[in-house]
């Protein structure tokens, strides 16, 4: 091209456009002062220079790929900019196995463009790959609404959800359902967001990794943080290499992080059992007796009945039973226990009393009880009467607590923490201060429970100890 029209080609548009009608104008004046055929033959001649001139300033000399309205790339020709782009959606498909797109809408346009800025060969192939998000059809696994999971087919989806409800165990009776709402559809995808079947499995089970860490304060015992966050202790110790439990230093910064599975399999099923009804526990004062001594009069006898529970589970763990019907085969007899008066010294000092939290004798103690450990007392209340905070303190946690159900903790210093299990109904929330006697929730049968009653726990520094030591 040259120099001078270079130079013109250089302007911006606007510039360009007034020169050129000003070329215009002074030729048309020019050829206005020449005689008749003398304009005939310039005109003619000048006005084909015009025209070569505007098309040499403003034509196209270059191909742009427009994606679904965005310039992508510029390519020296068309036939350049399909061939590069034909070959990347051949390549892209086989690489995925599934045929790919470049987008809804792949346009050609003719630009004006500079010399450097035209593209071909390896370097169009390369800013092709880094600016078009390719496409393919793919299966969808919705979860609320919300597309989380992409599959080559739709019955790789549903291969994944089949898989996903065989993965837990499966007793007689149980009817299966998620709990979520999950469906399968199709949709466009990103090619590097669709997932093979493994990839896919292990995505739904730690789903969304939930990072949380928590820094040591005066005070804190790993106990004490792993109840407040409904934690497993040996889970903090997992992901914690090197930590002593035993010694926290102020400061120090735990890994607190946990997996939430995208997908819940709920299984609910209804079972009838016999089992035995505990016996209940009367406790008198025996003025005779040193602090913390207690003395069987008369030992109780269990009774028995046949009972029908709903019991829901949640990813194989059971999160509730509930009682739809029970018949009493035989009625338990009542164990008479004597223990003294006195207060025991609680950790860390101090002695502390108690309140009774819910009205009612105790219907199973403290101890061994059917081979295993039951670390409080049950309660004998009857269903929706009130339980009351047998200390004051702070709540400390306040929810569902797995087989505990609905469950109250209230921490009253010095290292002593009461617990309220299978509760009905909570009527406090955790970080409240409460008074002793306050009302913190009503009797139920949440959890694994026979029935209702309250289970109170007394933990001095995380360890279980009868509360019938602490109760007047």
């Amino acid at each position: 091209m040259p120099p001078k029209l270079e130079g013109l080609r250089r302007l911006p548009g606007h510039e360009k456009f007034v020169l050129v009608i000003a070329y215009f104008v002074v030729i048309r004046q020019w050829l206005l002062r020449q005689p008749l055929y003398r304009r005939i033959m310039l005109g003619a001649a000048l006005y084909l220079l015009v025209a070569l001139t505007a098309y040499a300033v403003f034509g196209s000399n270059a191909c742009a790929v427009v994606i679904d309205g965005r310039v992508v790339a510029v390519a020296a020709d068309e036939k350049s900019a399909r061939g590069t782009l034909g070959e990347l959606i051949e390549l892209k498909s086989a690489q995925a196995g599934v045929p790919v797109v470049a987008g809804e809408k792949v346009a050609y346009r003719g630009v004006r463009a500079e010399p450097g800025e035209r593209l071909e060969g390896e370097a169009l192939k390369e800013k092709l790959s880094q600016t078009v998000a390719f496409k393919a059809r793919a299966a969808v696994i919705m979860i609320n609404g919300e597309p989380k999971v992409f599959l080559k087919q739709v019955e790789d989806a549903e291969k994944i959800l089949d898989w996903l409800k065989a993965l837990y165990p499966v007793q007689d009776g149980d009817q299966l359902e998620f709990k979520e709402k999950v469906e399968i559809g199709t949709a466009y995808a990103a090619v590097e967001s669709i997932l093979d079947l493994e990839t896919a499995k292990k995505m739904i089970l730690l789903g969304s990794n939930k990072a949380q860490q928590y820094t040591v304060k005066e005070g804190d015992t790993l106990w004490d943080i792993a109840r407040a966050i409904k934690y497993d202790m040996d889970q903090i110790i997992l992901k914690n290499p090197g930590l002593d439990p035993d010694n926290l230093s102020v400061g120090q910064v735990l890994d607190l992080s946990r997996e939430a599975p995208l997908i819940t399999v709920v299984a609910t099923r209804q079972v009838t059992v016999e089992e035995e009804i505990p016996y209940p526990v009367e406790v008198k004062n025996d003025d005779s007796l040193l602090p913390g001594e207690r003395l069987v009069i008369r030992k109780g006898e269990p009774g028995e009945r046949i009972v029908t529970y709903r019991i829901v589970r949640e990813n194989g763990l059971e999160t509730g039973r509930e009682i739809l019907e029970q018949k009493v085969l035989r009625e338990a007899s009542a164990e008479v226990v004597a223990r003294s008066p006195v207060s025991i010294v609680a950790a860390r000092g101090g002695s502390i009393r108690l309140n009774w939290p819910a009205s009612g004798g105790v219907a199973s103690p403290f101890g061994m009880r059917w081979g295993r450990m039951h670390e409080g007392v049950d309660i004998g209340a009857g269903y929706g009467s009130a339980v009351e905070a047998a200390a004051g303190g702070i709540v400390a946690s306040a929810g569902w607590e797995g087989g505990y159900g609905n469950t109250v903790e209230i921490n009253h210093g010095g290292g002593i923490v009461t617990r309220y299990a299978h509760l009905s109904s909570i009527k406090v929330r955790s970080g409240q201060r409460v008074d002793r006697g306050e009302l913190i929730g009503l009797v139920g049968a949440t959890g694994n429970t026979t029935g209702p009653h309250l289970h109170f726990e007394v933990l001095i520094s995380g360890q279980p100890r009868d509360p019938l030591d602490y109760l007047p």
